[in-house]
């Protein structure tokens, strides 16, 4: 009777610690893992400093542990604070590194107008299975090459949660939907809400192998329209569009089919005076050449080259002084036409006009009295 029940409380021993086994294993880790650290350290994607610091090498239960382990209290160079700190692999550190920079600070700046300055952390090493569920596989945890976020804090002190930001104000759905799909085309695994009842307030990013080389990205990934542009009050408006740059150069129209073409000699056109072209003989363009002495062509001083083109001044032109009109001068009687008068309007019809007295009748009573011994 006692055999029996010594038998009865030993098999739920054995019983939990064959589960033990089965959960973690005795076998070592996969020989690509060291391979993955020593290459990330040997590239130097991982600079320790004083908010990435080396640790002692890792060995968990079973396969748990990490040969390169880094206690991480921020990333991107200081500039997010990660909280609480996290240990981690250095291939994963790496690659969050780059999405933060790459894809998140981006996305921030255009969904929400400010930086992210801080990330919240679930989880990070940790040795255990799969969703903490007993039986199931070792999780990416156990190696410390998954992280899971939750929470993006801004400039300004705003929090972005993923479990309320996925479906609440418009730019931070945008905002959640933009980074997952961009870690959906960088990390292995990337498990967010929707993917079942364990990830709806986080992210999940891992950089899991795979035999099929397949990656996991649940939910799919998706993107939103881009945000609407909006004032200093936040109203939205119609996006304006920059204005056109005036091109550098302008473009030449294409010749004509009976145009002549340019020859390298013809001068632009010049404003003023046209300017006197001069040979390298100094004689004029145009002037023919003679031989005679006094006209022999002088030797030329000037050296070989084009010709010299001088500017004459503009001559100065001289205009008569104004004269006001005389006060005395002779004016035509009103019954001379003005179209009668010559070329000179001050001259009367009484001195010129001879015509004017010969057609004009003249009255005997106007005449003056005969002389005596006159007819």
């Amino acid at each position: 009777m006692a055999r029996g029940v010594g038998l009865y409380l030993v098999a739920p021993l054995v019983a939990l610690g064959l589960a033990g086994c089965r959960d973690f294993g005795f076998e070592a880790r996969d020989p690509w893992r060291a391979e993955a650290e020593e290459r990330c350290i040997a590239e130097m994607l991982v600079q320790p400093s004083a908010y990435v610091e080396p640790e002692s090498a890792i060995e968990g239960r079973g396969a748990c542990g990490m040969n390169h382990p880094f206690k991480v209290s921020a990333m991107s160079s200081g500039y997010v604070t990660v909280e609480p700190k996290a240990t981690l692999g250095c291939p994963i550190i790496g690659e969050v590194d780059r999405w933060l920079a790459e894809a998140v600070q981006p996305a921030a700046a255009a969904w929400l107008g400010e930086q992210v300055v801080e990330i919240k952390q679930f989880s990070a090493y940790s040795c255990r299975t799969v969703n903490n569920q007993p039986g199931g596989n070792i999780s990416e945890h156990a190696f410390g090459n998954a992280l899971d976020v939750a929470v993006f804090k801004l400039a300004s002190g705003r929090e972005v949660t993923v479990e309320h930001g996925w479906k609440g104000a418009y730019e931070e759905r945008g905002f959640l939907r933009q980074i997952h799909a961009a870690a959906c085309e960088r990390f292995s695994t990337v498990l967010g809400p929707g993917a079942d009842v364990f990830h709806y307030n986080h992210f999940h990013l891992d950089l899991a192998r795979r035999a099929s080389a397949r990656s996991v990205c649940r939910p799919a990934a998706e993107e939103l329209p881009p945000p609407p542009y909006r004032d200093r009050q936040g109203a939205p408006v119609a996006r304006q569009m920059p204005p056109q740059s005036p091109p550098m150069m302008a473009a030449r129209m294409p010749p004509r089919q009976n145009d002549l073409p340019l020859s390298a000699n013809v001068q632009p056109m010049q404003r003023g005076p046209a300017p006197i072209v001069v040979q390298r003989d100094g004689r004029p363009v145009g002037e023919p050449l003679s031989l005679t002495p006094q006209n022999a062509p002088r030797a030329a001083t000037a050296p070989s080259g084009p010709a010299v083109i001088e500017r004459q001044p503009y001559p100065a032109q001289s205009y008569p002084a104004y004269a006001p009109p005389s006060p005395n001068r002779p004016v035509p009687p009103g019954s001379v036409p003005q179209a009668k008068l010559g070329a000179d309007a001050l001259t009367t019809g009484s001195i010129d006009k001879r015509r004017y007295f010969k057609e004009t009748p003249i009255l005997k009573s106007q005449l003056p009295d005969a002389a005596p011994g006159e007819d």
